[in-house]
């Protein structure tokens, strides 16, 4: 888990009311007034040029058609095997730019087939290409939506997220060359990825953007976009994210349409509450929070003034960190302390004030680890070059043996309810000469001719799967094992984006599913912190669990317009209706959310006034190993 995840804006049908006054408060002002000059803005009406003119920006409409049903009238429709071309009357350089677009796709709810909306080719000696796309680099990225600046350079930003079907979304991509070069993608104004690095954009493109089609690019696989588009908008710049947001508000024409996009959470809503009691009446449900901070760690006061807020809301588990591949927030024999909390583990341990503590206000404790994150050079025998970025080599049996020690170890020594595991995977494929040889000698099989063919399924892909799902697995199964040895009830959960059968899984041997269907572990939670879930994918992995129960989403309760600008909380009253929705659409008796340091005093009043004002008890444990923390039919059901 980490805030650079993507996020975005934060209203719940307060309604149309303040969508429609931010709309008219910007379109009073003239798009001068707002953004410099855009190179085209095309709305495709009558008077639009077709066919190449000089010094004009020009279309060529290859097989597409100019439909009436546009936002504003006409819009293009691509479909399979046609596209559009346009050539705009400047060139666009790798330098910087902007392009934005209104998508409204035609595929059907679920589909899983990836659509191409822009590609272009630029004019460099490394033949590197622009592309705009759901879905890429398949199988990894058929579930991702893509903006690739340059291939070659290694410039591109992504999500894991579809497009609506049915429903116009403005897509708006964003790039800037330089030290500090960056792409950016936003979905109807607001930032949804992010990625920065140095790059060379001293290029510019070759031949025309090709609207409906990837053959610009030399990854071209006939992606069609299946799609009506309008209002396309091309800048020669790289437009603020301020900016990004007010092209939005002068497009948006109909913002009760925006206000739309929470028909899902409103049908939720609907639906009757099932909350379940045990035999003395108390209500089971776990509502989880976690922390990625460790503040919780740095004084006796800052612990109890933290809980005294858990408490406050309602919640019930508290997950806080306590490794982030830096050192321990508690003294261990195993691994040295972080450095930021050092001086006080030297003389009292925060873990075991923390649980006393919170076990007297009844608040479960879950220590989370971020199990191969790691973020110092020390440990060196545990990565070398060629180990993933910021991770531990999963494939070294010191490594997994190091870590579920250190793990194992707060189960024998604290009175933890459960475990958490977070970056659970090997966040890439390690390459260095060890790995190579362990997977030669695990496979049978070349290490680079199979790295050459990871992203095509077929043998060699398998082969990289079992190679590094056998790794995971190992940690996860050998710490379940030890676990449950010395606390039968410990609850073992893991972080993910766990997928259906079916679609291809990243290589980097997270089985989530697998791991909760044998046993393995018990929870499994839902990393999912945009406004709009992905209840889609949620609904056909419960479809696959033996206990649907355990798989838990965790909503996000802040946002944040790019990783440049800091996150600031959403509204409580949003909070509280991702917390009843969890109430009435899923039977799990869990809510969870992240992060605790965004929960302002708002948050607290509408959970603890609203979905949190009956007291509960969490519902993982068997019954007879609840902790009811002493509440009781007269003190657990509210009156009428």
């Amino acid at each position: 888990m980490t805030t650079d995840r993507f996020l975005s804006r934060h209203r719940v049908r307060l309604g149309a009311a303040l969508l429609l006054v931010m709309a008219q408060t910007v379109s009073a002002a003239s798009a001068a007034d707002l953004l410099n000059e855009p190179l085209l803005m095309e709305r495709f009406g009558a008077g639009m040029a077709l066919g190449k003119r000089a010094n004009s920006n020009g279309w060529e409409l290859r097989g597409a058609r100019l439909v009436p049903s546009g936002r504003w009238g006409r819009s293009l429709q691509l479909e399979a095997g046609t596209s559009a071309e346009l050539t705009p009357a400047q060139a666009v350089r790798a330098e910087g730019g902007t392009i934005s677009l209104w998508i409204y796709p035609l595929w059907k709810e679920g589909e899983a087939r990836s659509h191409t909306f822009v590609s272009m080719a630029w004019n460099d000696a490394k033949h590197s290409y622009l592309a705009l796309s759901q879905g890429w680099w398949e199988p990894d990225g058929a579930g991702r939506f893509y903006f690739i600046v340059s291939n070659q350079e290694s410039m591109h930003c992504s999500v894991p997220r579809r497009l609506p079907s049915a429903v116009w979304t403005m897509v708006t991509a964003v790039w800037k060359s330089g030290p500090q070069g960056y792409c950016a993608l936003f979905f109807n104004g607001q930032s949804i990825a992010e990625f920065s690095q140095p790059f060379d954009g001293r290029y510019e493109n070759r031949g025309p953007l090709l609207f409906g089609s990837d053959a610009a690019t030399t990854q071209a696989r006939g992606r069609a976009a299946d799609a009506l588009v309008d209002e396309v908008s091309l800048y020669t710049e790289a437009l603020s994210d301020r900016d990004v947001q007010r092209l939005y508000w002068m497009q948006e024409k109909d913002p009760q349409a925006a206000a739309r996009k929470w028909d899902w959470l409103e049908r939720g809503l609907a639906l009757p509450q099932r909350s379940a009691y045990s035999a003395t009446g108390v209500r089971m449900e776990s509502r989880v929070i976690f922390d990625e901070d460790l503040r919780w760690a740095t004084s006796r006061e800052e612990t109890d003034r933290i809980l005294a807020r858990v408490k406050a809301a309602g919640f019930n588990v508290y997950v806080p960190c306590v490794w982030h591949g830096n050192g321990t927030y508690y003294p261990s024999a195993i691994a040295e302390a972080d450095p930021a909390v050092a001086s006080r583990i030297a003389s009292e341990d925060p873990l075991a004030y923390l649980i006393e503590r919170a076990h007297a206000l009844g608040i479960e404790i879950h220590p989370w680890f971020t199990v191969v994150r790691r973020e110092n050079e020390r440990r060196q025998n545990f990565y070398d070059a060629g180990t993933p970025d910021g991770a531990y080599d999963i494939h070294r049996p010191e490594f997994r043996r190091y870590i579920v020690d250190l793990m194992a170890d707060v189960v024998q020594r604290y009175d933890v309810d459960g475990i958490n595991l977070d970056y659970i995977r090997a966040m890439g494929i390690c390459t260095s000469p060890s790995c190579r040889q362990d997977y030669e000698q695990a496979s049978g099989s070349r290490f680079w001719a199979d790295y050459a063919l990871r992203v095509v399924v077929g043998s060699a892909r398998a082969r990289l799967e079992r190679w590094q799902d056998a790794a995971v697995r190992d940690i996860v199964e050998g710490f379940a094992r030890r676990a449950k040895r010395l606390k039968p009830h410990v609850v073992i959960s893991v972080d993910g984006h766990p997928y259906p059968s079916g679609k291809p899984r990243p290589l980097d041997g997270r089985h989530e599913t697998r791991w909760l269907n044998e046993g393995l572990i018990d929870i499994v939670f839902v990393m999912d912190y945009g406004e709009v879930i992905d209840d889609d994918n949620h609904e056909a992995v419960r479809r696959e669990l033996r206990n649907p129960d355990r798989l838990v989403v965790i909503f996000g309760n802040y946002d944040r317009l790019n990783r440049r600008e800091p996150v600031v909380p959403r509204r409580g009253k949003l909070i509280a209706k991702y917390a009843a929705y969890a109430q009435r659409k899923w039977p799990s008796r869990a809510v969870a959310f992240y992060l605790y340091w965004q929960m302002n005093d708002e948050q607290v009043s509408a959970l603890r006034n609203g979905p949190f004002r009956e007291p509960a008890v969490p519902s993982w444990r068997p019954p007879d190993s609840v902790r009811t923390f002493g509440l009781s039919r007269t003190t657990a059901r509210p009156a009428g």
